[in-house]
C-alpha cells in the first residue's frame, strides 16, 4: 500500500479514526493495540504489543491480556466497508452464545479473524499458540471454542457481499473512496486531544455493556 492502512483517508475520516468510531457505537470503551502512533491525538487508550513483531495474533493478545471485559471486540483497519449495525448484529451473536470467539465469513474469503468478538480467558490459548510458534489467526480459531456466523446467514441478515472486504491494495483502497464519496459519514467526528495516553473514552450508547473493543496495528 506504501501507507499504514490506518493512515488512509476514507469519507474525510482515517481508517482508524473510522474503526474507533465504529467500535464505539458497541462497546463500552475501546483501545488501540500496537506500535505508538505519532500524533493520533485520539481520546482512546493506547497499549503497546506485549510480543511486537508478532502480526495480528500478537495484537489480540495484547488486547486480551490488557482488557478488564470479559467480551472484546476485535477489530482491524483493513475493513472499509464495515457498518455499525453489523458490529451490533456480531456482538448480539457473541454475547449470546458460550463460544470463546465468535468470527464472522466472508463470502468469498473464508472467516475474517480480525473482525470477531473473543472472550478475555482465551488469552490462555492466544499465549500458548504464539509460544508454538503457531502465528495464523486460523489456527487460533482452530484452538478455541468458536461460533462461525455463516456467510449465508449474513446474507439473509441484509448484508452486502463486500461488507467483510479487505483493503489490500492500492486499487482496493481507490474502490473503497469511492465507494465512501457515494456514501458521506453523517457521523459525529472523534474528538481530537493532544495527551494520547489517555483513559478509554466512553461511548454514549452501550447497548452491549461490558463489551470494549480493541483496534489492531494495522
Amino acid at each position: 500500500m506504501g501507507r499504514a492502512k490506518a493512515e488512509l483517508v476514507l469519507g474525510g475520516e482515517t481508517m482508524l479514526e473510522r474503526q474507533i468510531r465504529l467500535l464505539m457505537t458497541v462497546c463500552g470503551s475501546v483501545a488501540v493495540t500496537g506500535p505508538p502512533r505519532k500524533g493520533s491525538g485520539l481520546a482512546v487508550s493506547l497499549w503497546p504489543d506485549e510480543l511486537p513483531g508478532r502480526g495480528p495474533l500478537g495484537g489480540i493478545y495484547t488486547a486480551l491480556i490488557h482488557t478488564r471485559t470479559e467480551f472484546n471486540f476485535i477489530l482491524g483497519c483493513d475493513l472499509p466497508f464495515l457498518e455499525a449495525r453489523f458490529l451490533g448484529f456480531l456482538t448480539q451473536r457473541a454475547l449470546g452464545a458460550g463460544a470463546e470467539v465468535t468470527v464472522p465469513e466472508a463470502c468469498d474469503s473464508g472467516i475474517q479473524p480480525v473482525c470477531a468478538v473473543y472472550r478475555r480467558h482465551a488469552r490462555a490459548t492466544v499465549r500458548a499458540s504464539l509460544n508454538a510458534d503457531l502465528n495464523k489467526t486460523q489456527d487460533l480459531i482452530d484452538r478455541l471454542r468458536s461460533q462461525v456466523i455463516s456467510w449465508r446467514e449474513i446474507s439473509q441478515a441484509g448484508f452486502s457481499p463486500r461488507i467483510l472486504a479487505n483493503m489490500n491494495t492500492p486499487e482496493d483502497y481507490e474502490a473503497a473512496r469511492w465507494a465512501a464519496r457515494a456514501a458521506p459519514v453523517r457521523s459525529q467526528k472523534l474528538e481530537i486531544i493532544r495527551d494520547t495516553d489517555t483513559a478509554g473514552l466512553r461511548a454514549e450508547r452501550l447497548p452491549s455493556e461490558g463489551l470494549q473493543g480493541e483496534g489492531l496495528r494495522c
